[in-house]
């Protein structure tokens, strides 16, 4: 069977049907292509095919013009953003340059710091020389003058410095004989100056803006807008009688004595009424338990330690820093004290201490309401942070304080018809003082400005 089967398909046979099925194929195919039918769909076909290849065309050509789209949009969007980017390097050039502006600026301020430091110095010194000259020329005066006044040096056991020299034979005061003198440049010789004003009634940031003009930058806008706070604020202890209790049994000046030597540029007697009237209110407040009440005479002994200490500062900073201590230990919210005590801080080089006593301000002070100590905290901590090498937040910090003294115009320089009213006030000063305390202790006040 095997054998049969072999036979049959053997390579000879096999070839053989092989061909004959391809010749079957072959006719069966030239059947179908003679057909007319045939040739229809064979047409029908090719139509289909151009068609497609139509489509195809088509396909490539929208390609094509999106590909070319899509490259336009990308150049557009690289000249753009290389445009912005020369704008955004315009603008950073800008601000380079401000900022180089600004730190040109401070390194001037840091100049002029420095100058009022040195300046400070000499005429401290040359302050000493002359108390020391007038020592020498002075005239002996009668045991009773002397038991009068001997009380008058003031005396704080919770001071920091040295007392003010006040010679505890200091002869009566004549008033009709005080001759005010000439003011000059320093803050100490313009209190005459500001009391006169304050006596016929010019407002605060005028006075302000006058001792700025006359003082020519040598004090900063913020000791000379605290100093004259604190002297309308010891008028008005005057004028509202607070001395008067506490003058009973103790032999202290009296209030227009004090404001007399005030206007002189001596301290001494109106720091004694002060110092006075703060130990008064400590001792009553040890007997009283804590509550309400007892706070509430600690924040007024605060405010008059800040006074204190402001009209201290004028000749001894460590007395000065002294009573801002006791100010912030009595009312540690109090921001003028803290403000204060930072000045003084900063006077005496005391960085570390000062920056702590500024970033103090800087955390509790609402700036709505302390403007003037937060730009006075900010002025002073871009000094610091220029010589740490930080010039950006520098330069942040002293131009939102430069706004700040600009916004309230103190250091709008005066026209000509201001500067001559000035010279006309400085020219009747010495006729004119002995009136001016007494309307300012009677409590009658001029209300118009200078300029009216």
């Amino acid at each position: 069977m095997y054998e049969q089967i072999i036979t049959m398909f053997s390579s000879m046979d096999y070839m053989a049907v092989v061909a004959n099925d391809i010749n079957a194929l072959a006719g069966m195919f030239d059947r179908y292509l003679s057909g007319s039918d045939n040739l229809r769909i064979i047409s029908i076909i090719l139509m289909l095919l151009a068609f497609i290849l139509f489509l195809f065309l088509i396909i490539i050509l929208y390609v094509k013009s999106i590909i070319t789209f899509l490259k336009s949009e990308n150049k557009k969007e690289a000249e753009a953003a290389r445009q912005e980017a020369e704008e955004l390097s315009a603008e950073e050039e800008e601000e380079l340059e401000f900022e180089r502006e600004l730190e040109r600026e401070l390194e001037r301020e840091l100049e002029l710091s420095r100058a009022r430091k040195m300046q400070q110095e000499t005429e401290a010194n040359m302050r000493e020389e002359q108390q020391a000259h007038v020592k020498e020329q002075e005239v002996s005066v009668e045991p009773p003058v002397k038991e009068k006044n001997k009380n008058n040096a003031v005396d704080l056991d919770w001071k920091k410095g040295k007392k003010p020299e006040v010679s505890a034979e200091m002869p009566v005061i004549n008033l009709s004989s005080l001759q005010y003198q000439q003011s000059g440049k320093s803050l100490d010789d313009l209190i005459g100056l500001i009391i006169d004003m304050i006596g016929r009634g010019v407002d605060e940031l005028k006075i302000a803006q006058t001792i700025m003009y006359r003082n020519q930058g040598k004090k900063s806008e913020e000791e000379i807008i605290q100093t004259i706070t604190a002297i309308k604020d010891f008028i008005a202890l005057c004028v509202s009688g607070r001395f008067k209790d506490i003058k009973a049994g103790k032999q202290l000046p009296a209030e227009d004595e004090a404001l007399y030597h005030l206007a002189m540029g001596d301290t001494s007697l109106a720091l004694a009424l002060i110092e006075a009237l703060m130990d008064k209110n400590i001792e009553y407040s040890s007997a009283l338990p804590a509550g309400n009440k007892r706070d509430q005479i600690f924040r007024q002994t605060s405010d008059y330690a800040a006074t204190f200490g402001t009209l201290a500062a004028l000749a001894d900073p460590h007395l000065a820093t002294g009573s801002f201590e006791l100010a912030v230990e009595l009312s540690p919210q109090n921001v003028n004290a803290w403000s204060r005590l930072a000045d003084m801080y900063h006077l005496l080089e005391l960085r570390q201490k000062a920056a702590w006593a500024y970033q103090q301000v800087m955390d509790m002070a609402d700036e709505e309401l302390y403007p003037q100590s937060v730009a006075n905290a900010k002025k002073i901590l871009s000094q610091y942070y220029y010589a740490e090498g930080n010039s950006l937040q520098a330069a942040k910090f002293y131009n939102q304080s430069k706004q700040f003294y600009d916004s309230i115009g103190i250091n709008r320089r005066l026209d000509k018809k201001e500067i001559e009213i000035i010279e006309i006030i400085e020219s009747h000063r010495q006729q004119d003082i002995e009136s001016v305390i007494s309307r300012i202790l009677s409590g009658n006040l001029s209300q118009n400005s200078y300029n009216s």
